[in-house]
Protein backbone atom coordinates (compact mmCIF):
# COMPACT_ATOMS: atom_id res chain seq x y z
CA UNK A 1 0.00 0.00 0.00
CA UNK A 2 0.99 3.47 -0.96
CA UNK A 3 0.80 5.93 1.65
CA UNK A 4 -0.54 9.54 0.72
CA UNK A 5 2.09 12.60 1.00
CA UNK A 6 1.83 15.35 3.55
CA UNK A 7 0.59 18.46 2.72
CA UNK A 8 4.13 20.00 4.18
CA UNK A 9 6.03 17.84 1.56
CA UNK A 10 4.71 18.17 -1.11
CA UNK A 11 4.24 22.16 -1.05
CA UNK A 12 7.89 22.02 -0.32
CA UNK A 13 8.36 20.12 -3.69
CA UNK A 14 6.00 22.40 -5.68
CA UNK A 15 8.11 25.33 -4.41
CA UNK A 16 11.95 24.10 -5.48
CA UNK A 17 10.45 23.31 -8.81
CA UNK A 18 9.14 26.61 -9.14
CA UNK A 19 12.41 28.21 -8.18
CA UNK A 20 14.02 26.02 -10.39
CA UNK A 21 12.52 26.18 -13.33
CA UNK A 22 14.68 29.11 -14.14
CA UNK A 23 17.96 27.64 -12.37
CA UNK A 24 20.81 27.22 -14.63
CA UNK A 25 21.98 23.62 -15.49
CA UNK A 26 24.90 22.59 -13.35
CA UNK A 27 28.06 22.40 -15.06
CA UNK A 28 28.89 18.50 -13.32
CA UNK A 29 25.25 17.16 -13.35
CA UNK A 30 26.62 13.62 -13.06
CA UNK A 31 27.01 12.23 -9.31
CA UNK A 32 27.35 8.52 -8.31
CA UNK A 33 27.65 7.53 -4.37
CA UNK A 34 26.46 5.59 -1.94
CA UNK A 35 25.61 5.77 2.17
CA UNK A 36 25.42 3.36 5.02
CA UNK A 37 22.24 3.20 7.60
CA UNK A 38 20.64 2.38 10.64
CA UNK A 39 17.74 2.22 11.80
CA UNK A 40 14.60 -0.22 13.07
CA UNK A 41 11.89 -2.25 11.22
CA UNK A 42 7.88 -2.28 11.94
CA UNK A 43 5.96 -5.40 10.17
CA UNK A 44 2.16 -5.08 9.82
CA UNK A 45 1.62 -2.28 12.30
CA UNK A 46 2.99 -4.84 15.19
CA UNK A 47 2.98 -3.36 18.52
CA UNK A 48 6.39 -5.95 19.36
CA UNK A 49 9.33 -3.96 18.78
CA UNK A 50 11.57 -5.14 15.28
CA UNK A 51 15.61 -5.36 15.61
CA UNK A 52 17.44 -3.44 14.75
CA UNK A 53 18.92 -3.15 10.59
CA UNK A 54 21.84 -2.07 8.40
CA UNK A 55 21.17 -0.93 5.29
CA UNK A 56 24.06 -0.28 2.17
CA UNK A 57 22.83 2.29 -0.53
CA UNK A 58 24.53 3.22 -3.90
CA UNK A 59 22.83 5.64 -5.87
CA UNK A 60 23.50 7.83 -9.24
CA UNK A 61 21.77 11.33 -9.89
CA UNK A 62 21.55 13.30 -12.99
CA UNK A 63 21.10 16.89 -11.83
CA UNK A 64 18.18 19.07 -14.41
CA UNK A 65 19.16 22.36 -12.79
CA UNK A 66 20.93 22.86 -9.11
CA UNK A 67 18.28 22.41 -7.37
CA UNK A 68 16.87 19.36 -8.78
CA UNK A 69 18.04 16.04 -9.66
CA UNK A 70 16.88 12.75 -10.76
CA UNK A 71 18.30 9.62 -8.86
CA UNK A 72 18.04 5.99 -9.41
CA UNK A 73 19.67 3.51 -6.54
CA UNK A 74 19.97 -0.01 -4.85
CA UNK A 75 19.42 -0.76 -1.20
CA UNK A 76 20.12 -3.75 0.50
CA UNK A 77 18.79 -4.15 4.05
CA UNK A 78 18.90 -6.93 7.19
CA UNK A 79 18.48 -7.20 10.84
CA UNK A 80 21.41 -6.92 13.00
CA UNK A 81 22.21 -10.08 15.05
CA UNK A 82 22.85 -10.05 18.89
CA UNK A 83 26.57 -11.36 18.94
CA UNK A 84 28.32 -12.73 22.08
CA UNK A 85 31.75 -12.67 22.80
CA UNK A 86 33.79 -14.39 25.70
CA UNK A 87 37.35 -14.51 26.12
CA UNK A 88 38.70 -18.04 27.34
CA UNK A 89 41.08 -19.56 29.62
CA UNK A 90 44.07 -18.74 27.16
CA UNK A 91 43.63 -15.40 26.05
CA UNK A 92 41.49 -16.47 22.70
CA UNK A 93 38.01 -14.82 22.08
CA UNK A 94 35.19 -16.39 20.80
CA UNK A 95 32.16 -15.02 19.04
CA UNK A 96 28.52 -16.52 18.53
CA UNK A 97 25.61 -15.03 17.27
CA UNK A 98 22.10 -15.02 19.63
CA UNK A 99 19.34 -14.64 17.64
CA UNK A 100 17.03 -16.74 19.98
CA UNK A 101 14.78 -13.11 20.35
CA UNK A 102 11.17 -13.75 17.77
CA UNK A 103 10.92 -10.58 15.98
CA UNK A 104 7.72 -9.25 16.06
CA UNK A 105 6.51 -11.57 17.74
CA UNK A 106 6.09 -13.88 15.11
CA UNK A 107 8.86 -15.94 15.30
CA UNK A 108 11.24 -14.52 13.18
CA UNK A 109 15.00 -14.23 13.59
CA UNK A 110 16.14 -13.01 10.05
CA UNK A 111 14.87 -10.40 7.79
CA UNK A 112 16.25 -9.19 4.54
CA UNK A 113 15.03 -6.85 1.91
CA UNK A 114 16.12 -4.80 -1.32
CA UNK A 115 15.09 -1.68 -2.89
CA UNK A 116 15.30 -0.30 -6.43
CA UNK A 117 14.80 3.27 -5.70
CA UNK A 118 13.73 6.23 -8.31
CA UNK A 119 13.42 9.15 -6.45
CA UNK A 120 13.00 13.28 -7.07
CA UNK A 121 15.83 15.33 -4.92
CA UNK A 122 15.15 19.10 -4.38
CA UNK A 123 17.78 20.93 -2.68
CA UNK A 124 17.60 24.40 -0.81
CA UNK A 125 20.84 25.87 -0.77
CA UNK A 126 21.96 27.12 3.02
CA UNK A 127 25.51 28.41 2.09
CA UNK A 128 27.73 27.96 -1.28
CA UNK A 129 28.71 24.51 -0.11
CA UNK A 130 26.05 23.46 2.08
CA UNK A 131 22.23 22.86 1.84
CA UNK A 132 19.16 20.94 2.82
CA UNK A 133 17.71 17.87 0.79
CA UNK A 134 14.73 16.18 0.30
CA UNK A 135 14.04 13.14 -1.90
CA UNK A 136 10.56 11.70 -3.29
CA UNK A 137 10.13 8.75 -5.10
CA UNK A 138 8.92 5.17 -5.55
CA UNK A 139 10.87 1.47 -4.97
CA UNK A 140 10.13 -1.86 -6.07
CA UNK A 141 11.25 -3.85 -2.78
CA UNK A 142 11.14 -7.81 -2.37
CA UNK A 143 11.84 -9.04 1.43
CA UNK A 144 12.14 -12.42 3.18
CA UNK A 145 10.93 -12.92 6.86
CA UNK A 146 12.41 -16.33 7.95
CA UNK A 147 12.98 -18.60 10.83
CA UNK A 148 15.86 -21.18 11.19
CA UNK A 149 16.27 -20.51 7.56
CA UNK A 150 12.77 -21.51 6.36
CA UNK A 151 10.63 -18.86 5.15
CA UNK A 152 7.94 -17.39 6.97
CA UNK A 153 6.60 -14.49 5.01
CA UNK A 154 8.00 -12.57 1.97
CA UNK A 155 6.52 -10.21 -0.28
CA UNK A 156 7.44 -7.91 -3.61
CA UNK A 157 5.40 -4.88 -5.10
CA UNK A 158 6.17 -0.94 -4.99
CA UNK A 159 5.99 1.57 -2.55
CA UNK A 160 7.39 4.50 -1.70
CA UNK A 161 10.33 6.14 -0.54
CA UNK A 162 11.30 9.85 1.59
CA UNK A 163 13.92 10.98 2.53
CA UNK A 164 14.88 14.41 4.10
CA UNK A 165 18.81 15.60 5.57
CA UNK A 166 22.17 17.59 5.15
CA UNK A 167 24.70 17.79 2.42
CA UNK A 168 27.78 19.58 2.02
CA UNK A 169 30.35 19.40 -1.09
CA UNK A 170 34.18 20.74 -1.72
CA UNK A 171 35.35 22.15 -4.91
CA UNK A 172 37.27 19.15 -5.81
CA UNK A 173 33.33 17.39 -6.19
CA UNK A 174 33.67 14.90 -3.56
CA UNK A 175 30.72 15.20 -1.10
CA UNK A 176 29.12 14.23 2.01
CA UNK A 177 25.44 13.81 3.58
CA UNK A 178 23.42 12.66 6.78
CA UNK A 179 20.02 12.42 6.57
CA UNK A 180 16.84 9.66 7.37
CA UNK A 181 14.73 7.44 4.79
CA UNK A 182 11.81 5.47 5.10
CA UNK A 183 11.06 2.66 2.79
CA UNK A 184 7.41 1.76 2.10
CA UNK A 185 7.36 -1.70 1.25
CA UNK A 186 3.47 -2.71 1.98
CA UNK A 187 3.49 -4.49 5.25
CA UNK A 188 7.05 -4.47 6.42
CA UNK A 189 8.28 -0.40 6.79
CA UNK A 190 11.89 0.56 7.51
CA UNK A 191 13.04 4.00 9.53
CA UNK A 192 16.79 4.48 9.24
CA UNK A 193 19.55 7.21 9.72
CA UNK A 194 22.12 7.18 7.06
CA UNK A 195 25.45 8.71 6.85
CA UNK A 196 27.38 8.78 3.15
CA UNK A 197 29.39 10.17 0.14
CA UNK A 198 29.66 11.43 -3.52
CA UNK A 199 31.43 12.53 -6.46
CA UNK A 200 30.09 14.99 -8.42
CA UNK A 201 31.77 14.75 -12.45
Amino acid sequence: MVRKLPLPLLFAFISIFSVSSIARTPANPHSFGGHVASGGIEFNNSSYDGDGVVQVYGFYNYAFTENISLEVGLNIGADVDDWECYEDRHDDWHCSTNNEDSLFGLGIDEVEYSNLVTAIKGVIPLTKRNGLYAKIGAQFYDYELSRYNRTLFDDSGIGSYLAVGWQYEWDMGIGMNAGFEKYNMGDLDSTVFAVGINYNF
